[in-house]
């Protein structure tokens, strides 16, 4: 029981104390991370420092700058998208100088911080579409891992004051769970 309990605590600390990787970091102490903040009052949040992310939906390297079109999701505290929500919306990153398509490839998870700047007209698919601007000034690319996590219901736990032992008996049923999770 008490290894249950260290454990939990383990956890609740490692994950508390999850932090904003240094390219994530913004000037502001609070800068806008709602996709909905910005599409429904565009004009007040203008030249406003943002971080943002989501999945990359292209990614177009022109002569001095490359350009982003991201499907926005939301983020958790230290900058990731959450993978089990759904897309919010597009916008545009623009970043300076080259970057590698074959890293910055569609599908991949990506964060940006930079400024709004304004919006872009374009479409998606066949459909109009208004992107929201931000000129990157940091970014990170996450990477998807996935762990398994099996259970064997046929263990017998025993505690006798502060001692506990765990047996298993090599028989029974065992389940086993895929989780996906982002990472650096």
């Amino acid at each position: 029981m008490f290894r249950k309990l260290f454990l939990g605590l383990f956890i609740f600390f490692v994950v508390g104390c999850a932090s904003i990787p240094d390219s994530l970091k913004t000037q502001t102490e609070t800068p806008i991370t709602d996709f909905a903040t910005i599409v429904d009052d565009p004009a007040s949040v203008q030249h406003k420092e943002v971080r943002l992310g989501g999945i990359i939906a292209s990614i177009t390297n022109e002569k001095h700058r490359t350009r982003i079109e991201m499907a926005s999701l939301p983020l958790t505290s230290d900058g990731r998208p959450k993978l089990d929500e759904k897309p919010q919306g597009r916008f545009v990153a623009y970043v300076d100088g080259l970057l590698e398509p074959l890293e910055y490839t569609q599908g991949r998870l990506l964060t940006v911080v930079g400024t709004l700047d304004g919006n872009e007209k374009g479409k998606v698919g066949e459909f109009e579409y208004t992107f929201p601007v931000v000129t990157v000034s940091g970014s990170q690319i996450w990477q998807i891992k996935q762990e398994i996590r099996i259970d064997n219901f046929d263990a017998y736990h025993s505690c006798i004051g502060t001692r506990c032992s765990f047996m298993n008996y090599g028989f029974g049923s065992t389940r086993g769970e895929v989780k996906q999770r982002v990472t650096k």
